[in-house]
């Protein structure tokens, strides 16, 4: 009697354990059934490539058309080190050129005055020579004009330094020198070298109106002018229809 209580329970184990592995697969398929289902629930998505070398073979060009040479193209040239150096060899020697051509022509011009001076010299050393009248303070002022040929200075500076030469110290305006101390003004319309030549309205020719000129008579129908033609000292003639007073120093 127990034998069939022991037997009748390993038979209810056995069932048991049957039963429990014939549901294991039916739940684990309907398991796999469920993902499969949420995974097809996505949109499916299609791209669409384009054929990037059919388009790219698309185009026709012509077999002699220009796309830019090298020739076309604007660079900037530069220049070896050789070439700069005689750029700049070139460049010195044309400037040493220009110098020495304005040195000599400085020179020359330095020449010419030297010899116009020389020249005046001659003259009034002729004129000494001749057995004139005028006093030797005459001779002086005569002497230091000449050596100003050439020089660059007004009217007034030539007189003064003339003057100054015979002792005497006076500077002003071109109709001051009427007062020149020791002086008196000619009345008989005769020059004698040494003499000082006033003008009134030369009309600018040398300087501005009134009395607007003095200068130094040396005898021959010539004087000695400062502010000559601008600026310089020269030798001319004694403007004759402009002349105004002759002042005289014994």
């Amino acid at each position: 009697m127990k034998t069939n209580s022991v037997i009748s329970s390993v038979v209810a184990v056995c069932a048991a354990a049957a039963c429990l592995f014939a549901f294991a697969p039916a739940a684990s398929a309907a398991s796999v059934q469920e993902t499969i289902t949420s995974t097809k629930s996505f949109p499916a998505y299609t791209q669409v490539r384009k054929n990037f070398a059919a388009e790219a073979t698309s185009t026709d060009v012509a077999d002699d058309a220009s796309w830019g040479d090298v020739e076309s193209l604007n660079v900037p040239q530069t220049k070896s080190q050789a070439e700069k150096d005689a750029e700049a060899q070139k460049k010195a020697q044309e400037e040493a050129a220009q110098k020495a051509a304005a040195e000599q022509a400085q020179s020359q011009s330095q020449s010419d005055a030297a010899a116009s001076r020389n020249n005046s010299r001659s003259a009034l050393s002729s004129y000494s020579d001749s057995g004139s009248s005028a006093s030797a303070g005459a001779a002086a002022s005569i002497d230091r004009a000449y050596s100003l040929i050439g020089g660059s200075m007004d009217c007034t500076a030539l007189v003064t330094k003339a003057l100054a030469a015979r002792g005497i110290n006076f500077h002003g305006w071109p109709e001051d020198y009427v007062n020149v101390p020791g002086g008196y003004v000619v009345t008989d319309g005769s020059l004698q070298p040494g003499d000082i030549l006033i003008y009134k309205y030369t009309n600018g020719a040398n300087g501005g109106l009134h009395y607007d000129h003095v200068a130094l008579y040396v005898g021959g129908g010539k004087a000695i002018h400062g502010g000559w033609n601008g600026s310089n000292v020269a030798l001319a003639g004694i403007l004759a229809s402009k002349l105004t007073t002759v002042v005289r120093i014994p």
